[in-house]
């Protein structure tokens, strides 16, 4: 082992060994990571440089494909690559996982699914050293060619997506916790152990989390563009996509109830955003009859759209059934329909409360 020197963040690193851990967690899917190990080689950052870390979530019949796809990188094309597999107990224990074990100042996480530009790690690495250990880099997603012809949700999900992160190469846009997505961020591991990690006992919206105890904890958030990654989006059906927006719902009470703050307010789109998804999360989420009949006419009106090519009034639709199937997680989560509106009346008289929606 080198011997180790400080950093101007202050962070200790081994002299002439890696400065960057990629950490990656992955689960059913080990043909997604194909096209993202093949990215990883042509990396610009030296591979001295750089390390990565691979946890794949669960021991089932995938694991002969992983390891596969895992050691061919490490022989053929000799990436400084580790990997374990662990029984499932989901994204959060692996990326954990994956963290405690780097032995870098540095830490980015990316998905299984990503395929990252040639000068993804080296814009990384540049933006948090120039920013300091304080610094929490945003990297820039790129959708996929085609995406506006893949399953509706999909495309709301993706459309979702590119309008953040327009939105925040453009500078319209605040990087901020709430567009913390393990997707592609970087952070320094030190600040990230001292803020606790991941909070495992979520499966969905932990990255969220995270990102606003960064942030309570001094650090700084930061968009490079430079460090940017096509979404090799795996679709998965609709009815699991339904189910997740509920789960969001569910855990974002959780996490405003864990946290506090304004910031963290489950409601926050319901009462900044769109004036038209707000209202048919009134129309419908008081009456578990009429969110099943309304997501079923949305999702209906919206395939129609699509297939005559109107696009854009279609992802309307999907983005709307994702404010139904959201808020509903929240009134479950809070117990009722009045309880939603009691909190959505608390949050709108906040004098301080934040003026723009997640």
């Amino acid at each position: 082992m080198g011997r180790l020197k400080r950093d101007d963040s202050g962070c200790h690193i081994a002299d002439g060994g890696p400065r960057l851990t990629l950490a990656i967690a992955s689960y059913r899917r080990p043909s997604a990571l194909v096209a993202l190990v093949r990215s990883i080689a042509a990396q610009t950052l030296p591979r001295n440089e750089f390390e990565v870390a691979v946890v794949v979530d669960g021991r089932d019949e995938h694991e002969p494909s992983y390891r596969e796809v895992l050691c061919h990188a490490i022989s053929e094309l000799g990436l400084p690559l580790r990997f374990e597999v662990q029984e499932n107990a989901g994204q959060s224990v692996a990326r954990h996982r994956a963290i405690l074990a780097a032995s870098t100042p540095w830490v980015v996480v990316t998905d299984d699914d990503m395929d990252l530009s040639p000068g993804f790690l080296e814009a990384h690495l540049g933006a948090l050293e120039a920013g300091g250990e304080a610094t929490i880099t945003i990297g820039k997603i790129i959708p996929e060619d085609g995406w506006k012809w893949q399953p509706l949700y999909e495309v709301a999900r993706t459309q979702a997506m590119l309008e953040l992160h327009q939105g925040l190469a453009l500078g319209t846009l605040r990087a901020q916790a709430s567009a913390f997505v393990t997707q592609n961020v970087g952070f320094a591991r030190a600040r990230y152990l001292a803020a606790g990690g991941f909070d495992e006992k979520l499966r969905l919206g932990e990255d969220t989390e995270l990102g606003f105890r960064l942030e309570r904890s001094g650090g700084r958030y930061s968009f490079v563009d430079e460090a940017s990654a096509v979404h090799r989006s795996r679709v998965g059906s609709y009815e699991d996509w339904l189910l997740r927006q509920v789960e969001y719902g569910r855990n974002a009470v959780y996490i405003h109830r864990k946290l506090g703050g304004s910031s963290t307010h489950p409601l926050r789109n319901l009462v900044n955003g769109s004036h038209l998804n707000a209202l048919a999360v009134h129309s419908l989420c008081w009456s578990n009859t009429f969110v099943r009949s309304g997501i079923v006419a949305l999702r209906s009106l919206g395939l129609v759209l699509h297939k005559v090519g109107l696009v854009q009034p279609a992802i309307g639709t999907h983005k709307a059934i994702l404010a139904v199937a959201y808020h509903l997680g929240v009134r479950e989560a809070l117990g009722s329909w009045s309880a939603l509106c009691i909190e959505k009346r608390a949050f709108g008289a906040l004098p301080s409360r934040p003026l723009d929606p997640t």
